[in-house]
């Protein structure tokens, strides 16, 4: 047998401990101090190490996690150089840091169920990243993915390109005006209109935003820093869906714009559904809901509240992945003279204009942009926090061996990082992946198995043909812009970088002839 403890939430272990409380404290006191002793001495994980607070209480993770703002990420790296590769880090989970055991734990064949008590970050929701069952994760799967094939995201480059352009257009009046662009902003206004265009055939058009202030940025914050608090009271987010928009206004106004958002998508599936946007009839390209909708998925598997959920996983996850990597990578191309002037000459040969469009897949194929793209995405680490698992069957580390239904948890952001294989891994390096197709193995921002995420094609298309575009046609200075901008202080299910940062900042210099 494995750990079958799996306390769904601690929103209902309170419940029950108030429910103990009010009948008798004696009775809480002594099923307390039975549960510590069973944690510390007769779990199936007690014999692995780790800190005690750990194997004794969630309030070990939540403490990381909450009160210091988003720092278990960086905390269990620490655990790791004290007690080695394997540990406890929660009463019911492991965590391993070797990256020579990522594709056996995140297996494309094996049966992987996702640990329940991580769908609580977001209200356990009903969206594919959120699905705990294996088969049920396949089926949503499996409708899902034709609309990221190549093929698709091919058909959608036009798209891709147009909206590049408009940005284009944007950052030349930054020319002009000699102001200061902000290009984090910037970024993000551009992938949540390529995004939303695809989800709906509805752009946000906040590329059209004065000064790119209309992002979805703080939304998202919101959304991240709740839901980090909602994976230890998962009760917070069906809260909030029930109540009233003023009300949350009136009391937590910080958190509006997370209600506002999911309420928002909904609302946009729902007139799919009702024929009231009918916008993908005028575009050339498919759209993810307008197929979705029409998909062989079971009905009940299309109600507005299921494709909403997923609506807000490819919206959210499709804008601030790619915009943070676009972030990264335009900070290190700014910053060091010897990287853009390698990249821009790069470009030149397979530019014949300089308003030139490019070809994703011929991009691909330059070395040294392609080094920039996977230095960047390295660099952004895609999901930055553990992604537990649950197998089927006994899984072996070392000498040890794992009970089937056991949580285990890897970090991305462990093997990206990793000294041994990246060297100077805090340097943006390009050169490091020149004809080096073995780090491929170890290219995982994206995951890996048969829950790794379903935009990868979008995404790398967005980065090669924005990169080349713009850094084609323009050069910049750094503009009160340095590292922490672009490093991970915080990682809420997605890194951020210290709060009080104004992001990425540059003056644009010049245009090309």
């Amino acid at each position: 047998m494995g750990v079958r403890e799996s306390r769904p939430a601690l929103g209902d272990e309170y419940s029950y401990l108030w429910k103990l409380f009010i009948l008798s404290p004696t009775l809480l006191i002594l099923y307390l101090v039975g549960l510590g002793i069973y944690r510390l001495y007769f779990s199936p994980l007690a014999a692995y190490p780790g800190p005690k607070l750990a194997a004794l209480s969630n309030w070990y993770e939540f403490y990381w996690d909450v009160i210091q703002q988003g720092q278990f990420t960086s905390h269990i790296q620490k655990l790791h150089l004290k007690y080695g590769p394997i540990i406890r880090i929660t009463p019911t989970e492991l965590h391993v840091d070797d990256p020579g055991f990522y594709e056996t734990l995140y297996s494309r064949t094996g049966r992987r169920d996702k640990y329940s008590y991580f769908s609580g970050r977001f209200g356990y929701a009903s969206d594919c990243f959120s699905t705990i069952d294996h088969d049920l994760h396949r089926l949503r799967r499996k409708a899902l993915s034709p609309m990221f094939s190549v093929k698709k995201i091919e058909e959608f480059q036009p798209v891709i390109k147009e909206k590049v352009e408009k940005l284009c257009r944007k950052i030349s009046l930054y020319l002009q005006d000699e102001q200061v662009l902000p290009l984090g902003r910037a970024w993000m206004a551009l992938t949540t209109d390529v995004i939303t265009e695809y989800s709906f055939a509805k752009s946000y058009d906040q590329l059209d935003s004065p000064n790119f202030q209309d992002t979805l940025h703080e939304a998202l914050v919101a959304i991240y820093t709740t839901g980090q608090f909602a994976l230890h009271f998962p009760i917070v987010f069906p809260i909030l869906d029930i109540l009233p928009e003023w009300l949350v206004k009136m009391a937590q106004p910080e958190v509006l714009p997370v209600v506002g958002l999911r309420k928002d998508l909904g609302r946009q599936v729902g007139e799919i559904r009702r024929g009231i946007n009918d916008a993908h009839k005028h575009v050339s390209h498919p759209t993810i809901f307008h197929e979705l909708l029409n998909s062989d998925l079971p009905p009940e598997e299309k109600s507005d509240a299921r494709l909403g959920d997923e609506a807000q996983l490819i919206v959210a996850a499709g804008l601030i992945t790619t915009s943070w990597a676009l972030t990264v990578a335009s900070f290190h191309i700014i910053n060091d003279p010897n990287v853009s002037q390698r990249l821009r000459a790069e470009l030149e040969t397979v530019v014949s204009t300089p308003s030139s469009t490019f070809d994703w897949h011929k991009l691909e194929q330059l070395p040294y942009l392609n080094g920039c793209v996977h230095e960047a995405v390295r660099l952004a680490h895609g999901i930055s926090t553990r992604s537990p698992r649950l197998a089927s069957s006994e899984l072996k580390y070392g000498n040890w061996v794992i009970p089937a239904r056991t949580p285990i948890s890897m970090t991305n952001v462990d093997t990206l990082m990793n000294e041994s294989i990246f060297p100077n891994a805090e340097n943006f390096v390009p050169e490091r992946w020149i004809d080096r197709p073995d780090l491929d193995r170890f290219f995982v921002p994206f995951g890996k198995g048969s829950r790794a995420c379903p935009g990868i094609n979008l995404a790398q298309a967005e980065l090669y043909i924005t990169l080349a575009t713009v850094f084609s046609r323009f050069s910049f200075e750094p503009f009160e812009t340095d590292r922490p901008d672009v490093d991970m202080a915080h990682a809420y299910l997605v890194p951020y970088p210290k709060w009080d940062s104004k992001g990425v900042r540059v003056k644009v210099k010049s245009i090309p002839a």
